[in-house]
C-alpha cells in the first residue's frame, strides 16, 4: 500500500464508522502503508494477496484494519487475537451493509463473506498473530514482508 492509498484507506475507514478507524488514524499513514498488504497471510505471495483483494473488494477496510491490529495492537494472547478477529467480522458486515440496501441480496452475500473470512482467520491466523508478536518484541516491527 503506498501512502496516498494509506490516508485514503484511514478516511474510508472513518466514513464507514469502522470499528478501530481512529486506532488507524493513530497510527498514521505510514505504518498503516507498511502493515497493510492486501487480504490474506503475509506468507502468501502478492500476487496471491491481489487476487484476493480483487474477489472481495469490498472488504478491503475491514482486512487493512485488521493487518494494523496484527502489527501494532499485539500483545501475543488469545483475547486480542479474538478481539482483533471479531473487529475483521463486524467491520466486513459495516462495509457490506453500507455498500448494499436491506433488500439486495449481495448485501446477505458479502454478509457471508465477511463471516467466512472472519472465520478463516480464527481458524488458521494463531500463527501468524504469533509470529507478529514475537517479531515485535524482538526487535521487529511487528510487519513482515516475505517478498
Amino acid at each position: 500500500m503506498t501512502h496516498q492509498e494509506a490516508i485514503q484507506a484511514i478516511a474510508r475507514a472513518k466514513d464507514l464508522g469502522l470499528s478501530g478507524a481512529e486506532f488507524l488514524a493513530s497510527l498514521g499513514p505510514g505504518k498503516v502503508a507498511a502493515a497493510c498488504n492486501g487480504i490474506g497471510p503475509d506468507r502468501w505471495s502478492q500476487k496471491a494477496r491481489d487476487t484476493l483483494d480483487k474477489w472481495l473488494w469490498l472488504l478491503r477496510p475491514a482486512a487493512d484494519g485488521h493487518d494494523c491490529r496484527f502489527a501494532y495492537d499485539n500483545d501475543g494472547s488469545d483475547a486480542k487475537f479474538r478481539a482483533a478477529n471479531d473487529e475483521l467480522e463486524r467491520n466486513g458486515i459495516i462495509c457490506a451493509d453500507a455498500e448494499y440496501r436491506w433488500f439486495n441480496p449481495l448485501r446477505y452475500l458479502w454478509r457471508h463473506r465477511a463471516r467466512v473470512m472472519a472465520d478463516m482467520c480464527r481458524e488458521y491466523g494463531w500463527s501468524a498473530w504469533r509470529d507478529a508478536y514475537i517479531d515485535s518484541i524482538s526487535g521487529g516491527s511487528g510487519v513482515r514482508r516475505l517478498e
